[in-house]
């Protein structure tokens, strides 16, 4: 599953600097081991990926994101967890945006 997933990300051509093949299936299987569910770690990677395309961000973007996303799935609270990112970031104009890109981000799957 984690290759399949990797490739996937591969085939979508995003901008990386510096991220290999390695990387995307290290990112996976980290994020696999925290939701222990395959389909909610397809789920997430394929949001995260959806939104990279939509608003033209980098594969570093994505892995970023998934990281958080395991965190979030670890912290069991997905919405109190980026309130809580916010809150700490600050409520300027860039952490609003990102705070909605993330809370709507399995809304855009697609």
């Amino acid at each position: 599953m984690n290759k399949q997933v990797a490739y996937d990300w591969v085939r979508v051509q995003l901008p990386t600097d510096r991220l290999t093949y390695t990387d995307y299936i290290k990112t996976i299987s980290g994020l696999n081991r925290i939701t222990d569910n395959p389909v909610r770690t397809v789920e997430i990677v394929t949001a995260a990926i959806c939104q990279a395309k939509a608003f033209g961000y980098s594969s570093e973007w994505v892995q970023s994101e998934i990281k958080l996303e395991a965190q979030a799935e670890a912290a069991g609270d997905r919405v109190n967890w980026l309130l809580a990112i916010l809150q700490h970031a600050g409520a300027d104009d860039e952490a609003l945006d990102q705070y909605n890109e993330r809370i709507n981000r399995f809304q855009t799957n697609g």
